[in-house]
C-alpha cells in the first residue's frame, strides 16, 4: 500500500518565532572559532597607554 505524501502543505511561523527557535538551538555554540582565535591573538598584543 502506497501512502500519498503532501509536500505542498507548509507550516507558517512568524519570523520572530523562527529566530527565537534558531537562537535556542545555537545558544552556547561557537559559530566562528577562527575569528575568536584571531581576536584573542590580536588582544594579546595590545599595549594600553594612558591619555
Amino acid at each position: 500500500m502506497k501512502t500519498e505524501e503532501k509536500t505542498d502543505v507548509l507550516v507558517k511561523v512568524p519570523e520572530s518565532e523562527l529566530l527565537s527557535l534558531a537562537s535556542v538551538k545555537l545558544k552556547g555554540r561557537v559559530l566562528f572559532p577562527q575569528r575568536i582565535e584571531d581576536a584573542k591573538k590580536y588582544l594579546k598584543n595590545i599595549k594600553v597607554t594612558a591619555l
